[in-house]
């Protein structure tokens, strides 16, 4: 090798190295395989120069720069180069000379380089020197792989992230569809950011929100729509017609086998595979809030039942005159499902006219000869069947959207609500024949008899010592005490040690006998406290210390109702033994911070319960509790440190819970 062109490789190592010590690990790679691309164009005198390179992830290629070639080109000459065992001459017109190499590291192909002259050929000494660029190149490509991979990470966890804080603060469902498209446009630099999501009654998907800055037509947005039902995984989307340019990146929103909806994003930029990676994380978070938001928006919709059951109660409670009386609960059903007009009709003892027109929003409503027909023939099918009926595309004259539901006392149908042309342009939505469907089954109890205290007065006898719900019902809002809500409150959870054995060696009837025993007690002592009972599971006792009736000390209560029911425990057991029976030890388990409080469950069954994290972790503090043992957790021990005496324990490692859990064990509490 003569000496010119051996000063001509040093030179170029040289250069080489010197960008890359200017471009630190804080800094894109990007820029500097830009500065490498420009450095080869002077130093072959080339006129275009492309480096390709393979995705560590997924093998995926990827232009990541390019002068005089565009990135599609590079692509396709670079897949080419990935083929070659060393750098070669490429035959591609109009290009009069193209020079690639694959850039290689311990016998793995990393990318390749592609080199573009015009008019000179490129010769023997060009590909030689071409090798040193590419033997140099490979521990940059090393270098930036370590840095994106770490800045993808770091872009991934500030996503995920921020769509975590956007669920915890957003709990309606437009509002965090609108803050996850912020982020969708942020992260991605999108123009276009569509949210689709399906209605929990049919399936159907709709689009939710959608920001398109390059103005799409209906059509094409709903063709773009279209391609996203069948996806499985974060995807490139073809583009549309017309609209060559658009790059266009989708993912299916999936929780528990369960399609919510899709996202899709649209930039002039094409997307990387980082893209796709960054999209599945934030779509597997924005799907699991979501979720969330619709568990928290049917638990609003049953407070919102609720204050409007109230409502009417009230009216019932306030109002003597029968007339009026429905007039006000005609207004307050109405203003529930947001109809122009509405009507109650019931049942009389007259033969000549058996459905009588009680009650209308407008007079002479059933004499228009816009409505009455429409209102006689979907009443008379809501009274025939039972059940609600609509129809949201009537157009039979002014009467555009119609729902009827039957009253029903004692299972006798006495009557009909209805309201006509909803304000929405959908017309009578699913949302507002499930809530008039709930609201009206409480309508006839609140016109005829005073049922729906008792049924609350039922449902919380159970769980509240009756003293306590004596109190609560008389000045508690009766419509908003079993409204789902955020509270915070200690958790404990209480169970037999061994039950499983101590069942299969004892009779029936005796187990029976001593559970009741047992779990009267442990109920009487978790009522003496102020607590509320949530449930029992087996030989599990489940207390509330916070909710329904707040309790500002709910921690100490807690801690003080798990040391006397041990010392109940105690107490039962020596009993039990001197008539020669058994009782297994007890393990207690208490954990305290927010939880979601409400009535949840079907209509057939339900029960004021609590659910989140909190409630998990106290069950597994109990599971992990000894006989005779109180676990703790670290936010209730916070709570009770300057009264208790505790042994501080090794965090736990407990099912369900991702990091090991800090934990003490109860020994007593010092006199307040």
């Amino acid at each position: 090798m003569d000496h010119p062109q051996t000063l001509r490789q040093l030179q170029l190592i040289q250069a080489l190295d010197a960008v890359r010590d200017t471009y630190d690990d804080h800094e894109d790679p990007g820029a500097m395989f830009a500065a490498i691309s420009a450095l080869l164009i002077e130093h072959f005198n080339a006129r275009g120069c492309g480096i390709m390179l393979l995705s560590a992830a997924d093998e995926s290629l990827e232009c990541v720069a390019h002068i005089g070639l565009d990135a599609e080109q590079v692509v396709r000459l670079g897949s080419q180069a990935l083929t070659l065992d060393g750098w070669s001459l490429l035959d591609q017109p109009p290009h009069a000379s193209l020079l690639a190499a694959p850039i290689v590291l311990n016998h793995e192909r990393l990318g390749a380089i592609i080199l573009s002259r015009p008019q000179q050929p490129f010769d023997e000494q060009d590909r030689q020197l071409l090798a040193v660029a590419e033997s140099q190149v490979d521990s940059a490509v090393i270098q930036a792989r370590i840095i994106w991979k770490y800045r993808q990470r770091n872009r991934e966890l500030e996503a995920i992230h921020e769509i975590d804080r956007l669920r915890d603060y957003t709990p309606q469902e437009t509002d965090l569809i609108s803050g996850v498209t912020s982020i969708l446009l942020k992260y991605f630099q999108a123009e276009l950011c569509m949210i689709l999501l399906s209605l929990s009654d049919s399936g159907e998907m709709i689009v939710r929100g959608v920001v398109d800055k390059y103005t799409l037509p209906a059509e094409t947005l709903d063709s773009i729509s279209s391609q996203v039902n069948a996806l499985t995984a974060p995807q490139a989307l073809a583009a549309p017609a017309d609209y060559e340019n658009l790059h266009l990146l989708a993912a299916p929103l999936i929780v528990s086998s369960s399609r919510l909806g899709g996202i899709v994003i649209g930039r002039d930029k094409p997307f990387r595979s980082s893209d796709h990676r960054l999209l599945g994380e934030m779509a597997a978070q924005i799907d699991s809030a979501v979720a969330y938001s619709r568990v928290y928006q049917q638990l609003s919709q049953r407070n919102r039942e609720l204050e409007v059951i109230y409502r009417i109660d009230q009216i019932r409670d306030q109002e003597v005159d029968f007339d009026r009386l429905l007039q006000k609960v005609l207004q307050e059903l109405c203003a529930v499902v947001s109809g122009e007009l509405g009507y109650i009709m019931l049942y009389t003892d007259r033969e000549e006219s058996p459905l009588e027109l009680k009650s209308s929003t407008v007079e002479g409503v059933l004499t228009s000869p816009d409505y009455a027909a429409t209102i006689e023939r979907f009443s008379r099918q809501a009274l025939e069947s039972g059940t609600l009926i609509y129809d949201n595309h009537i157009d039979i004259g002014r009467a555009h959207s119609i729902v009827a539901v039957p009253l029903i006392l004692n299972q006798q149908i006495i009557g009909v609500f209805g309201a006509i042309n909803s304000s929405h342009p959908r017309g009578f939505s699913s949302e507002d024949r499930r809530l008039l469907s709930a609201i009206t089954s409480q309508v006839d109890t609140a016109i005829f008899e005073r049922m729906e205290q008792r049924r609350m007065r039922s449902l919380l006898s159970r769980s509240v010592d009756p003293k306590v719900l004596d109190y609560f019902m008389q000045h508690a809002n009766a419509a908003n005490m079993l409204a789902g809500k955020r509270v915070v409150l200690s958790v404990l959870f209480a169970d037999l040690r061994g039950s499983t054995q101590w069942a299969e060696h004892t009779e029936p009837e005796e187990l029976v006998t001593v559970l009741n025993l047992f779990l009267g007690r442990m109920t009487s002592t978790i009522f003496k406290y102020g607590g509320t009972l949530d449930k029992f599971v087996g030989d599990e006792v489940i207390g509330l210390f916070g909710s329904p009736l707040y309790l500002h000390d709910h921690a100490e209560r807690a801690a003080a109702a798990a040391l006397e029911m041990q010392t109940v425990h105690r107490q039962l057991t020596a009993e039990l033994a001197e008539q020669r029976r058994e009782l297994p030890p007890m393990g207690v388990g208490i954990s305290s911070g927010e939880v979601i409080t409400g009535e949840i469950g079907p209509p057939i069954r339900t029960d004021f319960t609590a659910i989140g994290r909190v409630m998990n972790l106290g069950g597994r503090l109990c599971a992990a509790a000894g006989p005779r043992q109180i676990y703790i957790s670290q936010t209730t021990y916070d709570l009770v440190k300057s009264r208790s005496q505790v042994r501080t324990l090794e965090p736990l490692r407990l099912k369900g819970i991702s990091q090991p859990a800090p934990a003490y064990e109860l020994i007593a509490l010092k006199e307040a």
